[in-house]
Formats: C-alpha cells, sequence, structure tokens
C-alpha cells in the first residue's frame, strides 16, 4: 500500500534549525504539516488519494501516542483497504483500554475500550488495529447505511461470515445505531458488483423499491447476452447503474477501445437484452439520480417498478 514519506524536524535536531527550515518550508507551502514537527511534500500530498493522506496521519499519530491506543473505526477501515466514499477525517480513530467516555483531541478522536473485547490485527509499525470483523461491525454502529453497506458488502466477498457480523454486533456494549448496525448487516450482499451499486442499492431501498437481484446473467439463443446489476423479475425491469468511468477514464476500457466503442458496444448489448423474452423494460441511473430522491423516483415510477411508502422512525 501506498505511504508518503514523514519528514521529521524538532527533536530530531538539537540545534532547531531543521526545525524552523521545515516551518519556513510549511509557511510558503512546499511542506503540509501534519503534527508538531511531522511534515509532508505538498506536492505529494496532493497527489495523493484521500486513503494515502489518511495513512500518513496514521503514521505521525503512532510515533506520537501511547503504544495501548489501538487503532480503530475509519482509521481501521483504511488500514484494511476497505471502501470510504470522499475524504478521510482529519484526525485518527483509536480505541483506549483504559477509558470509559469518548474524547476528542487535535490528532485523535479516542472511543471507550476499557472492558471491551475485540479481534486484534497489527499495522505494519506494530501498532494493534481492530481486525476486519471488528472494524465493519464499529462502522456499522457509527456510519450511515450509505457509508457502512459497502463496507459490509466487501467483508462478505473477503470471506467474513454473516454470522460472525451478527455475533461481533450483540456482543458489542454500544446502545446507539444497533438497530442501523443490525438492518446493514442483513442488508449487507456480497453480490454487489462495485461500490457505487452498493450505494445506489441502499438509494433504491429508501425509496421503497422492491429488493433486486445482483449480477444477473441473461442468455439467448446464441449464448451469453449480459450481466446486468439490478433484476426485479416480477417486473421484468433490468436496472444499470453507471459510474461514467468506463466513459471517461482509458485505464477502465479494454486497450484500445475508445469512449464512442464503449457506447456502442453498451448500445448493442442493451438492444440484445431487450429481445429476452423476460426483459420488458431496461432503465438506467448513475451518482446524480442517487443524491436526488425525485429524479430517481420518476425514473422507478417510469420503469412501473412499485414503490412501497416507508416509515421512518428514529434508530438508536
Amino acid at each position: 500500500m501506498q505511504r508518503l514519506e514523514i519528514i521529521r524536524g524538532g527533536g530530531v535536531d538539537p540545534t532547531g534549525r531543521r526545525g524552523r527550515d521545515l516551518v519556513a518550508a510549511a509557511d510558503r507551502g512546499a511542506l503540509v504539516r501534519l503534527a508538531p514537527g511531522r511534515f509532508v511534500d505538498a506536492e505529494r500530498w496532493r497527489a495523493a488519494d484521500a486513503r494515502v493522506r489518511h495513512l500518513a496521519r496514521l503514521d505521525v499519530v503512532d510515533e506520537l501516542t501511547a503504544p495501548r491506543l489501538v487503532l480503530s473505526h475509519v482509521s481501521a477501515l483504511a488500514l484494511h483497504g476497505l471502501p470510504w466514499s470522499g475524504e478521510f477525517p482529519e484526525v485518527v480513530d483509536v480505541i483506549d483500554p483504559e477509558r470509559e467516555t469518548s474524547q476528542s483531541l487535535r490528532l485523535l478522536r479516542k472511543h471507550p475500550g476499557k472492558g471491551r473485547s475485540m479481534g486484534l490485527a497489527r499495522a505494519s509499525s506494530g501498532r494493534p488495529a481492530t481486525d476486519l470483523r471488528s472494524t465493519v461491525v464499529d462502522i456499522a454502529l457509527t456510519q450511515d447505511l450509505r457509508r457502512s453497506v459497502p463496507v459490509l458488502d466487501v467483508a462478505l466477498q473477503r470471506g467474513v461470515d454473516r454470522s460472525a457480523l451478527r455475533a461481533e454486533l450483540n456482543a458489542k456494549r454500544a446502545v446507539h445505531g444497533r438497530d442501523r448496525a443490525r438492518f446493514a448487516i442483513e442488508f449487507a450482499d456480497p453480490g454487489s458488483g462495485s461500490v457505487g451499486e452498493s450505494i445506489a442499492r441502499v438509494a433504491l431501498h429508501e425509496l421503497g423499491a422492491p429488493r433486486p437481484g445482483l449480477q444477473t446473467e441473461f442468455h439467448d439463443a446464441t449464448g451469453f447476452v449480459a450481466r446486468v446489476d439490478f433484476w426485479f423479475p416480477d417486473h421484468g425491469v433490468v436496472l444499470e447503474f453507471d459510474g461514467a468511468a468506463k466513459y471517461r477514464d482509458p485505464a477502465m476500457r479494454a486497450a484500445g477501445l475508445t469512449a464512442e466503442d464503449v457506447l456502442l458496444q453498451e448500445k448493442r448489448r442493451e438492444d440484445r437484452l431487450r429481445r429476452v423474452s423476460d426483459v420488458r423494460r431496461l432503465g438506467r441511473f448513475g451518482w446524480p439520480e442517487t443524491q436526488d430522491t425525485e429524479r430517481l423516483r420518476a425514473l422507478l415510477l417510469g420503469l412501473g417498478l412499485p414503490l412501497e411508502t416507508r416509515r421512518f422512525r428514529r434508530i438508536r
């Protein structure tokens, strides 16, 4: 996993000259200051993705904090390579085995760990971190469904057993978020094709759509036609989620194909799919619709999908 080099000042230079030079470089914008005496190259920081930037914060905290602290929650998620949308927090999540209450500090967000049992893994530095099962259940307890469901989908794909997640949740002492976490664990599906599809599935649920089959394959007289993202067999509706990357990012396309080639392939694929006897309607949606309830509702109703009115309540 890619890591940014931590540039150290302060105590490593008793004369203080290097420390002053580093602070001056940070003031000029050549370095990014992550903590007292700890910097990274600004250009590399900007080029790095959100996960790599958070891992740099983990490396800094590892040097500056007590060894009893256990990396957890979103920080453990980053270590395990689990999906996360948007920026990571600027603080590092840890569990303090000596605390009974939470505490927020400049560099750390401490979660209470006194009396808590948890599975442990190890960061490359040797610092303890919550293992995959403990981490994903912590995420389910503390994050909304759009963030927790993609994490749980990936955990199931990696072989974590759903019953083990239930047992982990039941062993937690937390009260807040239990109902939401329990729902997320049952809703999770290892058949999800991508993080975007996981979030899209949550958006469909929020509107009361029937639960679809995932990655369903269709065939005709000449063989394989397509594997579709969402299939509603009772209504004959195929729904595809488009993240647009395959059109815009050459790395997401087969070698030598242009965006126009991909569009033509998709058109031919859809033409064949529409001729499959079970398929009555086909629709597409993407990130804009997952963020706009009314646009997605109009699309689903236009495809003939019934939407159940959800009775939302406060989930603790």
